[in-house]
């Protein structure tokens, strides 16, 4: 019996994010120009000279208190930035194992084995539209069809009064500057930030036979994993981090995975041709069994009115999700009758990951067989096969409410596939 009762792990900002935070010019390594430029003069307009952006080079540290000097470095748009606020990420390790020895070569082993995350690495909107802003741009404040909707976060909307909506995010400047350009200074960036957190709940065993002429692994897992964040390119809800927590998008809610190998005792002392010919076999193999990944439900049409990514899912009644078979007509694997797209400026009501997709079934074999020639030299020859029953395995379907493959599979993995090889020792 061993047990872990709680391990503590800190660990350092990933070093990701260094890939990622840029910068914008001429602290950054690139910047996103607002306007067509030419190749060889960069920072010039191609359409409307002089450019509303002049060139960066060469920088100057400004002096202490210096002020205008913010202009040449506008607009900020698509520059991740490092949150001041963020914490030094940890995660807390707990198991507690049992071992049985059954009989005198096979050890059966149970366990509860947990992981959990805080403050883990993500990103997440620094600068979301806000809905109730771009919903009051409408008539008779401004022209009949001209009104704020999905995707218009980064607007300038000249109102029939002779004011101006600079936009619907919440930084914006309003010195008149993106008026004469038409360009705003400030859209979407986003933070690198600690927001994330994980919870990994398992039930492990696992009977393992390692003696004799059949050695076998048999081990079967039975688990949860939710998080708000899957990994560092998995967004999270800018309004309200714990809107995003789900099933992870590895969680994995059963998996079985039996591996063995077989040494045939036939001929194994065997002399001449006979024993050479059918002595010396053997096979080994890998079969698993396992629930599907999660689907990651989505809207890809801004209904939110957010201009950013990982906020919108589609509307949810609550009714129980029925399932077909994906060979069957349009390779439909679910009832999308339950959900809906958002109401716009409000979000969806779906949980974003909380049923999974098609599950695993395959079978990889290979067949072995030694031939000694003399006391020096050896021929083996191998035969491996992956998914050699040819199950289908389906890929996740399109989790996109408005997309026209909603709940639709579209792809799969490998089919069988075999390979030869003959390999001769001296």
């Amino acid at each position: 019996m061993s047990w872990l009762t709680r391990a503590t792990a800190s660990t350092a900002i990933q070093d990701q994010s260094l890939f990622v935070e840029v910068g914008d010019a001429p602290f950054g390594l690139f910047y996103v120009s607002p306007v067509p430029v030419y190749l060889e003069e960069p920072y010039k307009n191609r359409t409307t000279p002089p450019s509303p952006v002049g060139n960066r080079f060469p920088f100057t540290i400004p002096p202490a208190g210096a002020t205008g000097i913010w202009p040449i470095y506008l607009p900020v748009s698509g520059s991740p930035t490092f949150k001041p606020t963020n914490k030094l990420p940890y995660a807390e390790h707990f198991n507690f194992t049992i071992q049985r020895e059954l009989g005198k070569s096979s050890v059966l082993s149970v366990g509860y084995v947990a992981s959990w995350g805080r403050h883990l690495f993500s990103q997440i909107e620094a600068n979301p539209g806000i809905a109730s802003k771009c919903l009051a741009v409408a008539p008779p404040l401004i022209a009949p069809g001209g009104e704020c909707g999905p995707f218009g976060e980064d607007q300038i909307y000249n109102l029939t009064n002779g004011t101006a909506v600079n936009g619907t995010r919440p930084y914006s400047v309003t010195s008149g500057r993106e008026l004469a350009n038409g360009q705003l200074d400030f859209s979407s960036n986003s933070w690198e930030a600690t927001v994330a957190n994980s919870n990994y709940n398992s039930l492990q065993t696992s009977l393992e036979k390692k003696v004799g002429d059949l050695r076998f692994l048999a081990a079967y897992t039975w688990s949860k994993s939710l998080d708000n964040s899957s990994g560092f390119s998995d967004p999270i809800n800018p309004y309200n981090p714990n809107n995003s927590r789900a099933l992870s998008q590895f969680d994995i809610t059963h998996n079985f995975v039996f591996s063995y190998g077989y040494e045939f005792p036939f001929f194994r002392n065997g002399h001449g041709f006979k024993g050479r010919a059918l002595g010396g076999w053997s096979i080994s193999g890998i079969t698993r069994f396992t629930t599907g990944f999660p689907v990651t439900l989505s809207e890809s049409d801004d209904a939110s009115l957010c201009g950013c990514n990982g906020a919108d899912v589609p509307n949810y009644n609550g009714q129980p999700i029925h399932f077909f078979d994906p060979r069957g007509p349009g390779n439909q694997l679910f009832d999308t009758s339950p959900f809906s797209p958002e109401t716009i400026g409000v979000l969806g009501t779906a949980n974003r990951r909380f049923f999974h997709g098609p599950g695993f079934n395959n079978w990889d074999l290979a067949v072995r067989k030694n031939t000694m020639i003399g006391e020096r030299m050896a021929l083996e020859f191998r035969a491996e096969f992956f998914n050699i029953f040819n199950h289908a395995q389906f890929e996740n379907p399109d989790g996109d409410v408005v997309g026209s493959n909603f709940g639709q599979v579209t792809s799969a993995r490998d089919p069988r596939i075999g390979q030869f090889a003959l390999k001769f020792a001296f």
